[in-house]
């Protein structure tokens, strides 16, 4: 668990600014891993789900599909919040050449 509260010092414009991110990380076996994190973000009023897949088929190969999910999240307009913002799948392949 991560979490941080940064308070601006004046003369600047006051604000709080918090960033929490709880993360899980699972071995499923010497090769399969899986982690996932949340994170809140109040400077840009933003949670973030990101969840990510790794298979290692080969020592230093890997196969990575990795799913993100953005939400608008604010506690002063509740009717707005988990409107979606941006949602993503990536694969990622990479592969040792010993040459």
């Amino acid at each position: 668990m991560n979490y941080n509260k940064i308070e601006l010092p004046s003369p600047y414009q006051s604000a709080d600014i918090y960033l929490v991110s709880p993360r899980v990380d699972l071995t499923l076996s010497r090769t399969v891993f899986f982690t996932t994190f949340f994170q809140y973000n109040s400077q840009f009023n933003n949670v973030n789900i990101n969840s990510r897949f790794q298979w290692r088929f080969k020592p230093v190969s890997d196969l990575f599909i990795v799913y993100t999910d953005n939400y608008y999240y604010a506690f002063d307009t509740p009717q707005q919040n988990f409107n979606p913002k941006s949602r993503s799948i990536v694969i990622k392949l990479t592969y040792w050449l010993n040459m």
